[in-house]
């Protein structure tokens, strides 16, 4: 397995390392956070958080997270279609000619729109199948969502729709992770628990009640209900820093241990240059060196999702050393000064993303030179790249 593993790494010249270990430590940690009888839910949308979807899955399955949740009709019939029998919960509704393809997969479909909950339902009787649904309640998010003054009206109606089932009745949080003041939150959390009552009161009893998101699962043990969405922390990233912090006030300083990332971005030198001093370097002249240098060409570029406004500002690691970005960030390549990191040859290993010797590049690092979050930086690594498991 091993050998095979360094092979393929040895076949790409920018690849994206899946870490198995950390993975499974994760999923291990949320695991002990909750009751048992609480279904474990792996949002896997945005391939993964940019992790790669069916990497992702495999682990997921192997780990033991019971359901799957993705943004989008597609992304479901992917996972489907590469042999993925659990639970798929699409959280955003599809189009309305869609209804048939979400019917036929067997999905669990969030409704927020009478609409398309008709169209679904026609679709459900037409395949003689039924379709466990979840209701979207809106508190506060002010995204999609069923408004809480619009809630019996479409009850009733729903509840007139052959081939549905409310499996599901939930929520999601705007800042729980944004903030070490869960006030709002927990307003959130009572207007959802009074739309809760309403569904109850239309005699309709969801075996699937969930609000929780990394943050909640991590701070909130009362949002858990019968189902958590565990997103971002399943790949080792904190939400936010107000959410390592919170978690650190209540647990004696223990989240360092808790979460260990999944991913590590590397790529390969292609060439290394002498550059005299005074030279400039790359698009717009925008880096002058002061003295003789030697830069490094990498073969990764904003079209990869290397961001530009990394551009003289940002590092890479070469033989466990800082090598710093000179010039801007071009499509497919990036030039790194690497004049103080001796011996550097063209296909030497170079880590954009996680560890290499005693140094470090986070996502929550990346993201504050970018002037963005962790979610961002590593959902935008190019899909094509390849993805390989390492143990």
């Amino acid at each position: 397995m091993a050998d095979f593993q360094n092979h393929t790494r040895n076949a790409f010249a920018t690849w994206v390392e899946i870490s198995r270990k950390a993975y499974f430590q994760n999923i291990r940690a949320f695991r002990q956070l909750l009751r048992p009888t609480v279904e474990l839910c792996a949002v896997i949308k945005a391939n993964a958080y940019g992790h790669g979807w069916a990497t992702i899955a495999h682990l997921a399955r192997e780990s033991g997270v019971d359901s799957f949740a993705v943004h989008a009709l597609e992304e479901a019939k992917a996972l489907r279609d590469a042999g993925f029998q659990e639970n798929i919960l699409i959280m955003s509704q599809p189009l309305r000619v869609q209804a048939p393809e979400v019917v036929s997969g067997g999905f669990r479909q969030v409704i927020y729109g009478i609409d398309f909950a008709r169209a679904l339902s026609r679709a459900a009787m037409a395949q003689q199948r039924k379709v466990p649904i979840h209701l979207k309640i809106e508190t506060g998010t002010n995204r999609q969502g069923i408004l809480p003054e619009e809630l019996p009206e479409f009850l009733q109606t729903i509840q007139n729709l052959p081939g549905l089932e409310v499996e599901g009745v939930y929520t999601h949080f705007a800042n729980i992770e944004d903030t070490t003041d869960p006030s709002f939150a927990m307003e959130q959390l009572r207007r959802f628990q009074q739309a809760l009552e309403v569904v109850f009161q239309h005699g309709i009893q969801p075996t699937k009640i969930h609000t929780a998101c990394s943050a909640a699962i991590l701070l909130f043990p009362q949002t858990h209900f019968t189902m958590v969405r565990l997103g971002i922390s399943q790949y080792g990233l904190w939400p936010s820093r107000e959410t390592f912090i919170s978690f650190n006030h209540y647990h004696q300083d223990n989240g360092r241990q808790l979460l260990q990332p999944v991913l590590t971005w590397k790529t390969r030198v292609l060439q290394v240059k002498p550059v005299p001093a005074g030279h400039c370097i790359g698009y717009g002249c925008t880096y002058q060196v002061s003295r003789q240098s030697r830069i490094a060409i990498l073969p990764v570029g904003y079209a990869d999702g290397y961001d530009r406004k990394l551009s003289n500002q940002g590092y890479v690691l070469i033989k466990g050393k800082r090598a710093p970005i000179r010039g801007r960030i071009c499509m497919n390549l990036t030039m790194v000064d690497v004049t103080d990191i001796p011996n550097v040859q063209p296909e030497d290993e170079v880590v954009l993303l996680g560890s290499q010797g005693n140094e470090f590049i986070s996502a929550e690092q990346i993201a504050s030179l970018i002037g963005t979050i962790p979610y961002e930086v590593v959902t935008r690594i190019n899909w094509q790249l390849p993805r390989i498991l390492v143990e």
